[in-house]
Order: structure tokens, then sequence, then C-alpha cells
């Protein structure tokens, strides 16, 4: 990869304020700095495993953690409610987050998205009644609906339904399923079999055909725009060179 750009990060130092943009000048004018007085990138994520876990060593944590290291950028991960997790990169509380579909620039006019897909995600519904035939938005017309809080694809797009239940954490989700209360739960496949998998859950299907299919992507805090063509190539080169690769494979055996 060639070298990048020192990175200016100095929006949380609490002190010797009047320090800051002579540090930050000296910081960036030389190769390899890419903070500034030690800052940490912070970035906030609701997903859940197999994609992302409480000690960061999902598949999407991994891929991640290795974008940012590839750029000499100290980060942390915050592990937070949907709703929040987005709206405080938007507020700049926190300067990114993962992993959304396009397109959410027009509800949070303050994030940016890092245009290089980290992956697809499945967006499939789960069912008692395997027969169900649910394929599209429209055929959730006639039934009673659930999802959770903050999942904007399907805050967007479920629209004709006999009800729609709004949880807040995939317990929540798949308790009012599997307690009769609603027909459907909307989920991404791979989080929802592993979640059945772990809990030991019977009885509930995903329905083979995914109502959407959509690249997952990293959005920035409109404060970080000059690093997104840096962490595109970051991300890029890793496909390339084929370490992206070895770490979907190695959650896959």
């Amino acid at each position: 990869m060639n070298p990048t750009p020192a990175y200016r990060i100095c929006h949380r130092t609490n002190a010797h304020l009047f320090l800051l943009p002579v540090l930050c000048f000296v910081l960036i004018s030389f190769p390899g700095n890419r903070a500034c007085a030690n800052e940490i990138f912070t970035i906030n994520t609701a997903d859940k495993a197999p994609y992302s876990t409480a000690d960061n060593s999902g598949i999407y944590d991994v891929i991640i953690l290795q974008i940012f290291k590839n750029l000499g950028i100290k980060t942390t991960i915050n592990h937070l409610k949907s709703a929040r997790s987005i709206e405080n990169v938007d507020l700049g509380i926190d300067d990114a987050e993962y992993a959304r579909i396009k397109g959410l620039t027009s509800r949070y006019p303050n994030i940016r998205i890092v245009d290089e897909k980290l992956l697809d995600f499945s967006f499939t519904a789960f069912a008692k009644d395997p027969s169900l035939v649910i394929s599209s938005w429209e055929d959730l017309a006639g039934h009673s609906v659930a999802f959770i809080q903050g999942w904007k694809i399907y805050e967007m797009n479920v629209k004709e339904t006999v009800s729609t239940v709004i949880v807040s954490s995939q317990k929540e989700l798949f308790q009012v399923l599997l307690h009769d209360h609603v027909d459907v739960i909307l989920y991404e496949r791979l989080r929802g079999l592993d979640y059945m998998k772990r809990e030991h859950i019977k009885g509930i299907t995903a329905l083979k055909t995914p109502l959407s299919v959509r690249g997952m992507y990293l959005y920035v805090n409109q404060r970080h725009e000059k690093i997104i063509p840096d962490l595109e190539s970051s991300l890029r080169e890793m496909k390339e060179k084929g370490q992206y690769r070895a770490i979907i494979d190695s959650f896959s055996r």
C-alpha cells in the first residue's frame, strides 16, 4: 500500500487545548503519524455474532480493525443498540459505525459512506410455518411482523402488515415469535441462525428466499471525510492480497 497521509483526529482531548493547533501541525507534518495526541478513533456497531462479538472477534470486527491497523490509526469498538450506534456518529459523539446499507445519508446528513463493501447481508424472514412464501416486501401483507428498532432497511420497507411490532433486542425478537405474538420476524440470516444455535431454539425456520441481499458498509462522521479514500484503499488491498478472504474463510471452518 502506498504511504497514506497523517490523520488529524483531535476532537476529544481535554487538557492543554491551546497547544492543539501547534501539536497537530507538528504531527501531520511527519509521515506515519495517524492521530493527534494519542486520540483513538471510536467505532460503533450494533451487530451481533457471528459478525460482531463483545471481545471484537466477529467477522466484521476483525475486518474493521485490520483496515484501520493498515493505516496506523488507533481504534476502539463500542457495542451499542442499533439506533444509538448510528445516531452517535451522526451527532459527532463517535467517529464511525458499521455495518449499514447504502443510502443512509438522507436520514443522517452528517455521516459519509466508505464505499467499499464489507460483506453481503441476507435480510430474511423467520417463521414457525416453513411453508410460508415470503420473498418480497409485498409478501408481508396479511401477516403480523416484528423487527428490531433501528434496522433501517425494515423501517424503510415494511409498509403493509396486519400489525408491526418493534422490539429492542434479538432475544425479544425471537420471543415474540416463539409465543405466537407475530407470524413473522425479520432479521439477518446468519445472525438469526447463529442465535438459534447458541440458544438451542427449535421450531423456527429461516425462510428460503431473502427479502433483500444488500452490501454492508462502514460510515464515518463527515469530519473524517478526507480519510475515506484511504479506508477504501485499505479494504481493497486486503481483498486483492487475500487477507480479506482468509478472514472470511476462518469463520466457515
